[in-house]
């Protein structure tokens, strides 16, 4: 009898910390914003889905390109009809690890820089990136936070040159992910 409930609470134990090596969210905050003489763009995606594997430090990412929200509607109809072609290309996702994940102890509270390498995947063009971020652990899960810069043209997304002084070369795209146990 004390072995079965040994057994039983080691296994209890050990599905608990399966459990508690990944963190999910559905809606993660993605934004990008372009800036030129002429005029800023902005766009804000706030149903991002990403899990985080804290074991591995496995990082997923996925969203619909016509979750962008813009100020004004026509900018989200050219961003999606012209530029990114949402028909043929739905969605974007990254699927990378955290290289330095050895440095963050997911157990104590506090804010940790990380680096993320991967595979970006935007307009149907994938391209490896490395890029630098923050995980802050809280009582209540995880927050993810990154700020860094693409190139349009890395993704084959082509700018007509009648608008071309109105979008920028690089766009800087923000992150931010607060993440709950699955």
């Amino acid at each position: 009898m004390k072995k079965i409930i040994l057994t039983t609470l080691m296994l209890g134990a050990f599905l608990a910390a399966i459990s508690q090596s990944k963190y999910i969210t559905q809606k993660g905050f993605i934004s990008f914003f372009s800036r030129t003489p002429i005029e800023d763009i902005s766009a804000d995606n706030n149903e991002v889905g990403s899990i985080i594997n804290t074991e591995t430090g496995e990082m997923i990412f996925k969203l619909k390109m016509t979750n962008f929200q813009f100020e004004k509607k026509l900018m989200q109809q050219h961003f999606n009809e012209n530029y990114v072609e949402s028909d043929k290309f739905p969605t974007s996702s990254f699927k990378g690890f955290i290289t330095n994940n050895e440095q963050v102890d997911y157990t104590t509270q506090g804010s940790y820089s990380v680096y993320v390498e991967g595979d970006l995947t935007i307009h149907g063009v994938t391209n490896r990136v490395q890029i630098p971020g923050t995980i802050e652990v809280t009582p209540d899960g995880l927050k993810a936070f990154s700020k860094f810069i693409i190139k349009p043209a890395d993704y084959d997304i082509k700018i007509p040159k009648i608008v071309r002084n109105k979008i920028a070369r690089e766009m800087e795209i923000t992150v931010k992910m607060d993440y709950t146990p699955m």
